[in-house]
């Protein structure tokens, strides 16, 4: 009888220690837990760590001296029986304004014998282990700025080769209106071409007289008006083309201009006859045809008309670049 009394004591002790030894520890003994760790390390004792506990979740406070102190205490605090989660809100001294706002810390629930994951603070990465390869670096250079819109200065005296495409007529056309034509060489300044062949010009008619209103004459007399460039237009100032004739029959041409800048014409239509030239060559060294006939008692330039203008004033232009292929 003594013998079942003794083994029924025995298995009730052995219960009760199982009961005691599996009860988790509470906040309390864990934040003392976590503070002699602490003091227990020499590179850790000084730092100022505070430490609170709360349903096993521990709350981690302090301005550490370096971010290594810092993982080594999350470290520590995630080890330590009990702890069920860790809160960082350490700061490193020094980059307080640079540091990252805290970041709550949730490790997975620990598997029984399982070393704890590892813990990384807000704006930290692990370390690569021993051996592995290392992360790919992203060392593409930025792409370059796209480029932006340039200032052009045509200067005074460059040369401006035109053809007509609208016909200009002493008695029809009125002083101040405008006629179509192109570039029938490109305008360049330097080696740059400013605005290719065939780009938009307008012509202005300057002066026109018949030989009926103005007694023994007819004239035409015009200038540059404006270029197209890029879609956009441009005011011109130039020499003036002028063609003159006398109504009984003999016709004169001649070039005038501010600072005896000059513009120079070939081709003709004469007898209604297109293509066919008429008059001399007009002086000043440059070799071209006069281009212009008369009718009557009026005067015409008809279209497909060559002229040279000179610029008498620089003008600024912006060239959009070109977009990319």
């Amino acid at each position: 009888m003594n013998r079942w009394r003794s083994l029924v004591i025995l298995l009730v002790c052995v219960l009760l220690c199982s009961v005691g030894c599996g009860r988790k520890p509470d906040d309390t003994a864990i934040a003392d837990t976590m503070k002699a760790q602490l003091f227990s390390d020499a590179a850790l004792k000084t730092e100022p760590i505070g430490i609170t506990v709360t349903n096993g979740e521990a709350t981690l406070t302090g301005e550490v001296s370096s971010n290594e102190v810092r993982q080594k205490v999350i470290s520590m605090a995630q080890v330590v029986p009990g702890v069920v989660k860790v809160n960082d809100s350490m700061q490193v001294a020094g980059a307080l304004a640079e540091a990252a706002p805290p970041a709550d810390v949730v490790p997975p629930a620990p598997t029984p014998g399982a070393p704890a994951p590892a813990v990384f603070p807000a704006g930290t990465a692990p370390a690569a282990a021993p051996g592995a390869p290392s992360a790919a670096v992203n060392n593409t250079p930025a792409p370059p700025p796209p480029p932006q819109p340039r200032k052009v200065v045509i200067p005074e005296g460059t040369e401006v080769r035109v053809i007509t495409i609208d016909a200009i007529d002493s008695d029809k056309s009125k002083i101040g209106s405008t006629f179509q034509a192109s570039l029938y060489a490109p305008l360049t300044v330097g080696e740059e071409v400013v605005a290719p062949k065939n780009s938009n010009i307008s012509i202005k008619l300057l002066d026109a007289a018949s030989a009926g209103k103005v007694k023994g004459k007819s004239e035409i007399q015009i200038g540059l008006d404006s270029v197209q460039i890029q879609g956009k237009r441009y005011p011109l100032q130039s020499s003036t083309y002028e063609e003159a004739g006398k109504s009984q029959g003999k016709q004169t041409a001649k070039k005038v201009g501010v600072g005896a800048a000059v513009g120079t014409a070939v081709g003709a239509i004469a007898g209604g006859g297109k293509g066919a030239a008429i008059g001399a060559a007009v002086g000043g060294g440059t070799g071209l045809a006069v281009q212009a006939f008369k009718k009557g008692d009026k005067l015409q330039i008809p279209s497909e008309t060559k002229i040279d203008f000179t610029l008498e004033k620089a003008v600024e232009v912006t060239i959009q670049p070109k977009a990319a292929k």
